[in-house]
């Protein structure tokens, strides 16, 4: 991007007054250099501060299923703010919007909303330890949970049964990781392992049961079923992270989707409407312990604030409307291998694994990406070309900073707007080759 881009003189601003000029670590695209700044959003497109114009295919990193601007969920924040938007208080709404997440969610008797995915895991393990009485919890290679110092750990080593784990932030706390078993994801041997050694010190296993955060890796059937039957043998609680699975295939989740029922969850990124929200619940007996009929502290003045439940509200009963994961699946079906015949056209070595609303891409892999081991064979500085290239010609992919990305789009997205996608994907990919 040229230096007299108003995106890149907006960026160096930024860093004057803003640490690292952003407001997220993450926020700053590798692939480019910068965070990219955007001065309007509609439905599947994002326009920047020079006008030029993007495909969505980072949906805010997972928020925005149902398309920048949507109406329904901006006639819902307008009458919560007709009302003054009472902050800290309830409201009928909480209570509607939790009944349709509980007739929704296969896990959920109750729920308590929080603020970021982040919180709503950091109170689930804390939860688990006040219901079991144990404090070491299962964690799976890879998997994300949040930036909070529980989870904040990777192994020195891949692919072993729980190796020395280290810190991936300064500044958290030594000890820690005492309260980890690391196992690697889809390896059902090493699950039953562990807990032949650790399962009656066991609160809680952990994990995105659609490991969307390498990407999109599928679990398999017989890891799936270990896992549950583990737990449920153990008195070890199962915890579901759908922080970034929930809504992204249908309406119940991931756990709808794999017919498998945890004991808690979390919800977050699409549950919100593109507005912060994310919630954590399960049956009803371990969420009892919550304060004030339990044991166990939630709180914030923050927690469901009306103008984010109304979002909410608006874009999971839309979620739940008939047709809506036809037209998902529908555009998948199209996105996905129009992508895998690009990459054979320009002779590109890559996969393209993706369920739902959300997708990955391994550059220099053939083979079925089952793994965080998997995932790390991606050919990052190939990828990095392609969104750099990608981004020259409208289509916009972010950069996290790990082995692989998860990309996406909404439902918002024609399939006119897939062929144009396509076509400038084309573009993107003859230029990276070149």
């Amino acid at each position: 991007m040229q230096h007299d881009s108003k995106v890149v003189q907006q960026y160096q601003r930024a860093r004057e007054f803003l640490a690292g000029g952003v407001s997220s670590s993450t926020r700053l695209n590798q692939a480019v250099g910068h965070a990219m700044l955007f001065a309007k959003a509609d439905g599947c497109r994002v326009w920047d501060l020079d006008g030029r114009d993007y495909f969505d295919l980072c949906c805010s990193h997972g928020a925005t299923l149902l398309g920048h601007g949507d109406a329904r969920v901006r006639a819902a924040v307008e009458s919560a703010l007709d009302c003054g938007a009472p902050c800290s208080y309830e409201s009928e709404i909480h209570a509607e919007l939790a009944q349709e997440l509980c007739e929704s969610v296969p896990c959920l008797d109750l729920v308590r909303f929080t603020g970021s995915g982040t919180e709503a895991t950091m109170h689930c393990l804390r939860l688990a330890r006040a219901y079991t009485g144990r404090q070491k919890f299962i964690r799976f290679e890879g998997n994300f949970h949040g930036y909070h110092d529980q989870v904040m750990f990777s192994g020195e080593t891949l692919g072993g049964l729980c190796p020395t784990l280290k810190p991936i932030s300064a500044g958290v706390a030594a000890g820690l990781s005492e309260h980890i078993v690391q196992v690697p994801y889809n390896n059902p041997e090493l699950l039953e392992l562990a807990f032949q050694r650790w399962g009656d010190q066991l609160a809680a296993a952990i994990c995105e049961p659609v490991y969307y955060n390498a990407g999109c890796i599928l679990p398999s059937p017989e890891f799936m079923a270990t896992l549950r039957r583990c737990t449920e043998r153990a008195g070890t609680l199962l915890i579901f992270d759908e922080v970034l699975s929930a809504f992204r295939m249908g309406p119940g989740g991931a756990q709808e989707y794999l017919r498998v029922t945890p004991d808690l969850c979390t919800l977050g990124k699409a549950v919100g409407g593109s507005f912060p929200l994310s919630v954590f619940g399960g049956r009803r007996e371990i969420m009892n312990r919550l304060m004030p009929t339990g044991d166990c502290q939630h709180s914030g003045t923050y927690n469901g604030h009306p103008v984010m439940v109304a979002a909410a509200l608006a874009a999971v009963r839309t979620y739940r409307a008939a047709g809506f994961y036809e037209h998902i699946r529908e555009i998948a079906a199209t996105l996905f291998p129009g992508i895998r015949e690009l990459f054979k056209k320009h002779k590109v070595v890559g996969r393209v694994q993706g369920l739902g609303a959300r997708f990955g891409i391994y550059f220099g892999v053939t083979d079925e990406v089952r793994n965080y081991q998997d995932a790390q064979q991606h050919d990052r500085a190939k990828m990095l070309r392609f969104i750099a290239a990608a981004i020259q010609h409208g289509v916009y992919f972010h950069d996290y900073g790990g082995a692989a990305c998860h990309h996406g789009f909404c439902a918002a997205m024609t399939q006119t707007d897939v062929a144009a996608v396509l076509q400038r994907l084309d573009l993107a990919l003859a230029q990276t080759n070149a």
